[in-house]
This record gives structure tokens, sequence and C-alpha cells, in this order.
């Protein structure tokens, strides 16, 4: 199989699913409530430990959609941008390719025995990003632009009750009253920040050392070392506080949403980003690492980019997506070594 086969199966095939004698007989033994539960656990996908608030929150949300013959709704939070330090700023790239096609590979069971299916929505924060990263209006667009073009290639290609949508900050808010809602937040998490033990404080400004844009929105170019920590912190804070939004509470991560993410929580099911990865599409660079015959999906931290982007490769040309960060797929005929400071 070439590359270009194997992209071309993942963007039409990743949806389709067909049941196996494992299935049919746990089908039969325990039902499909129990199936779904299954599916949306299974290791296969999951990477971590479910907690156990976890797991109740989850088994309720199945029995709640399926006790009233409702679409089961499934979310998975996304930042509204890609991060500027990479060379695919501000558009997606494979990662974001690789990232849907896991997530409806990884749904497909669900639609495949429950006929009301699957609404699948990536809850975008976008107005976030100009206060949190110091990102511009133009640059959330062209990334959310990109985006939904991205997704609709995939949506050609799913069965009809399996349902891929965006859902966007801005659809619950105005701006003025997302930002004014926001604020009240903050300075509520800048007061429990003090508390926060030093490794969440560590770990909040790592990802705002990560993502603040310094001529963005505006110019941060000229603050001093003091300023700029003062910067980290503000970024942290408003991280911890967005998810803390009374119509984010209450809508997106309402009791009738099964919740999901690449990192787990205890509201979350942790599944990475692909079958091989764990960092966050939108701060990734998506690539091809060869194994055997076939290939594997991975999407690159900016620090495991760094070391492999200079390493043997072939690049790989392909039509199969006609937009900019698509016009070739880096393939890596060795697989990965990363040490976990690296993801």
């Amino acid at each position: 199989m070439t590359a270009e086969d194997y992209l071309k199966n993942r963007l039409k095939n990743c949806s389709s699913y067909i049941l196996n004698d494992a299935d049919k007989a746990f089908l039969k033994n325990h039902g499909v409530e129990a199936f779904v539960y299954k599916k949306l656990t299974w290791k296969k996908f999951r990477k971590w430990k479910l907690e156990s608030e976890c797991i109740e929150r989850t088994k309720k949300t199945i029995h709640l959609a399926l006790s009233k013959n409702e679409p089961l709704k499934v979310v998975f939070p996304i930042g509204g941008y890609k991060l500027w330090r990479l060379a695919s700023w501000p558009e997606v790239d494979w990662a974001e390719f690789f990232n849907i096609a896991y997530i409806l590979e990884y749904l497909s069971p669900l639609a495949a025995v429950y006929k009301p299916g699957v609404i699948f929505s990536y809850y975008v924060h976008t107005l976030l990003m100009e206060k949190h990263d110091n990102l511009t209006t133009k640059e959330i667009k062209q990334y959310m632009v990109s985006f939904g073009a991205l997704i609709n290639f995939f949506k050609k290609h799913l069965p009809k009750n399996l349902k891929l949508e965006i859902w966007k900050d801005i659809d619950l808010y105005s701006r003025k009253e997302y930002f004014k809602t926001l604020d009240v937040v903050y300075a509520e998490v800048k007061k429990e920040y003090e508390f926060w033990s030093k490794e969440k404080q560590a770990r909040y400004q790592r990802m705002a050392m990560l993502n603040l844009r310094w001529e963005g929105k505006q110019n941060w170019t000229t603050l001093s070392e003091t300023e700029k920590k003062a910067k980290f912190k503000m970024a942290a804070v408003y991280e911890a506080a967005a998810p803390r939004l009374i119509k984010v509470q209450k809508q997106v991560k309402g009791s009738d949403k099964v919740l999901v993410f690449v990192n787990p929580t205890k509201e979350f099911i942790g599944i990475g980003s692909t079958r091989g990865s764990i960092v966050k599409p939108w701060i990734g660079v998506g690539v091809l690492e060869k194994r055997g015959q076939g290939f594997i999906d991975r999407i690159l931290s900016p620090s495991q980019w760094q070391k492999v982007q200079n390493q043997n490769h072939k690049a790989v040309k392909t039509e199969l997506i006609p937009l900019k960060n698509f016009k070739e797929i880096r393939v890596y005929p060795k697989r990965f070594n990363f040490s976990s400071s690296q993801v």
C-alpha cells in the first residue's frame, strides 16, 4: 500500500465498521447499551485508566440517550488555532486530518449498532484565544475556515447516522457577553491560582509559554522579563477559567454529552489524538510513520518535530485534500522513539 492509498482509505473508510463475531456475541448477551459503553471505553483507543466519576457519568449519559431513542452526543474540545511556531500556521495540517479520522473510527461501531446514531461535535475555543494566546481574529478565522473545509471532505463519506459538526464558543455567547463573563470567572480563578500546587502552576505556565504569541493582537515584544512572567500567569488563569463559564458547564459539558479529550479527567475519557499520539492536533504536526507494509498516523509536538524534521524521510506528493498544507505528507521509514518529556 502506498502512502497515497493509505490516506485515501483513512478519508473514505474511517467511519465504516463491520461487526465481527465477538461483537455479535456481545450484543446478543449484553445488549446495545453495554456495547456502546464498551466501545467508548475500548482500550484500543483509551490511553488512560478511567476515573470512577467518568465511568458513572458516561454510563448515565448513554442510558439517557438510548432510553429516549435519541442520537448519542459526544463532545471533544479543541483550541481554535494552529500554533504560531509551526510552518503550517495558521491553517490545519495532517495533524487535524489524522485526529478527525481517528475519532470517526472510534465512533464508527456505535453508529453501526445504534440506529439513531451519534452526533459528534468539536467544541472550539475561538474567542478565548484572543485573550489567552494574543492571537488576532484574522488568524483564528483562517484556522476555522480551513478546519471547516477539512471536515467537509470527511462528511462526504459518513454513514447517515453519524454526524460531524463544529460547535464554537461564539455559538453560546456574543463577543461582548463572552468576554464580560470570562473576566468575572478570571477574577475568581486568579485568587485560586495562589493556592494551586507548584506543580499545577508550572503545568499551566508551560502551556502558556508554548502558546503565547508576543507579536500578535497586541505587541508584547518589548516587555520586560517580569512583565512576560505576568503574561504567562495571565494565560494560565484564562486556561483554567474558560471551562468554568456557565453556558459551557450547562451545554457543552451537560449531562446529555459524552465527554472525550486527548487527556483524561474526572469527566473526560482520554483517548489521545491518534492511535500512536497524545499530542493535541492544533499544536502538532501530522506525519506518517512506516510500520512494516503499513503506516501509523503520528502527531508530533513542537519538540518532537524539532528533533526529527531533518531526519531521513520521504516527502510524498498528494492531491487528496486541496488545502494549503496538504500538498505532501512526510513519511518516516523508522519507528519513532521519543521520551515522555517530548510528548
